[in-house]
């Protein structure tokens, strides 16, 4: 018993690596972004810091921000080593570690590890949709991190004068996602109910104005740290231009209102309540501010599906501090005390366990770079999903990869654009992902063009951005029936996925017959 608790973090991780690995070999490459993510970072790399769209036909030249781009040079480092295989590996590394450490929070506050495992569970369904091997992970590590620190500082764990580690932490945050802004809100909202609790003589980690004054300087360096960035104000006026696009949630589903009626947003709904339940247990006297933020983060959650992780995160660690304080607890110590210990469990990493994923990933790492084919760690083992992904393309569009880029255009469907970037970035797509390029009216008019009758808006297009030589469009789509029937395209390639067209150089007009 006493071996497993001193192995506890190594072996969590371990099982959720090998199980995110199992599971998550495609459906972790589903997202659009993780292609341009990579060529945007190969990019920096190569030519420096770019600031103008590189990759369409549609905006060429425009002002663009890459506002991920430390997160996008990273992916691209990491995929010089063993492609998707590395990107996959690191991805499901940095999910396995995050999730174990916050399952060795519960455990320490003495819950079962069989309940430990329940709501683990329960969390992982929750922020299963956002898993994706994008920069945005980052943002779920910085929220769990975020609350973990207010909720440490609240319980008297350390004092506030710690939380001046926040500062080159959120540096880093904000050059790798915009998500950077949600940790500054839940740092603001905790320090305001502090600057409340104690105004109203409650017990509060602030005892004086002074604190107050250097707590919210440690905010306000941490907010400044957004604009210590190569782009200067151009990445917060990025991240404020996504958030405020009025009809974004009519064309991104992550942008949406996460609704009851759909299934995977249940366990969303459910962990909610799980936490409203555990929280109801304590005395309205003895709550903290800081056991208040993970319901901010359901809301968000139920505003926005995008936030169900950010929720999930900061759910697991506010469990983990209010669980000890509620009468729940102290009813199952009375009734049931093998289920519940309230002195804790004393989990550790062990002495070199921390050293474990490190060892682990950079194992699979080395395997890959050797192109050395193993079960879910070594190369291969990343698969794009042919039945979502038109993988049946790839040889097709290199094979017509044009050297000059005046012939490089190639219409594209919303989801494809960055397919066609990663596998053949000789082209210039005509629309992919990057909502803060096109603008949500721009996005909306193409979905609505793509919905029925596309032939007036086609036509239109090609008189604003230019004729265009190649499509590469979702088979039996309306795009895919006006193409189809055009006379003055060919299908090159069929495919179940999409189908690829090349405009004829001739048109061939039969002669009438005599």
């Amino acid at each position: 018993m006493k071996l497993l608790q001193r192995a506890a973090g190594p072996l969590l991780f371990l099982g959720l690596w090998v199980l995110l690995l199992a599971g998550g070999r495609s459906s972790f490459l589903r997202d659009p972004g993780t292609f341009w993510h990579v060529k945007t970072g190969e990019k920096i790399l190569d030519e420096g810091f770019i600031d103008a769209d590189p990759f369409t036909f549609t905006f060429p030249g425009k002002p663009w921000t890459p506002y991920q781009w430390l997160g996008e040079v990273a992916m691209a480092l990491v995929h010089k080593i063993g492609g998707l295989d590395s990107l996959l590996v690191c991805a499901t590394a940095l999910i396995a570690g995050l999730f174990a450490w916050l399952a060795m929070q519960m455990l320490r506050s003495g819950l079962h590890p069989v309940a430990v495992l329940a709501v683990l569970g329960l969390a992982l369904a929750a922020a299963a949709s956002h898993f994706h091997v994008r920069p945005h992970l980052i943002t779920m590590v910085g929220i769990a991190a975020t609350v973990a620190a207010v909720a440490d500082v609240e319980a008297g764990r350390f004092s506030w004068r710690r939380l001046i580690w926040l500062v080159p932490a959120y540096w880093v945050w904000c050059n790798v996602h915009g998500g950077a802004l949600g940790g500054l809100v839940t740092l603001a909202l905790a320090v305001a109910g502090w600057i409340g609790l104690w105004l109203f003589k409650r017990p509060s980690p602030i005892r004086s104005w002074k604190d107050a004054a250097l707590l919210i300087a440690i905010g306000l360096a941490c907010g400044a740290t957004a604009f210590a960035t190569p782009y200067g104000a151009d990445i917060v006026k990025t991240w404020l231009e996504i958030m405020f696009m009025p009809r974004l949630p009519e064309i991104v589903r992550e942008h949406a209102r996460t609704e009851l009626s759909d299934p995977s947003a249940w366990p969303v709904f459910v962990l909610g309540a799980v936490y409203l339940f555990v929280l109801a247990g304590v005395h309205p006297r003895n709550w903290r501010a800081s056991w208040f933020l993970p319901l901010f983060w359901f809301l968000q959650a139920c505003f926005r599906v995008r936030h169900a992780p950010l929720f999930a995160v900061a759910a697991l660690v506010g469990l983990a501090d209010i669980w000890p304080h509620t009468r729940w607890a102290a009813w199952v110590a009375a009734q049931r005390p093998d289920f519940y210990n309230a002195a804790g469990l004393p989990v550790k990493w062990g002495r070199f366990g921390r050293w474990v994923p490190f060892a682990a990933v950079g194992f699979a790492l080395l395997l890959q770079s050797f192109d050395l084919s193993v079960p879910l760690i070594g190369s291969g083992w990343a698969k794009l999903d042919p039945a979502y992904w038109p993988t049946e393309q790839i040889e097709t569009l290199k094979q017509h990869e044009p050297a000059d880029p005046a012939k490089a255009r190639i219409f594209t469907d919303y989801i494809d654009g960055g397919f066609v970037i990663y596998h053949a970035p000789g082209y210039r797509v005509f629309v992919d992902d990057r909502c803060e390029l096109f603008g949500d009216e721009w996005l909306v008019r193409f979905v609505r063009a793509g919905s029925g009758g596309p032939g007036p808006s086609i036509a239109a297009w090609e008189v604003e951005y230019g004729r265009f030589e190649f499509a590469m469009v979702r088979t039996g789509s309306p795009f895919d029936e006006h193409f189809k029937k055009r006379r003055d395209w060919s299908l090159i390639n069929p495919g179940t996925t999409a189908n690829f067209y090349e405009r004829n150089a001739i048109v061939h007009v039969p002669m009438a017959k005599p």
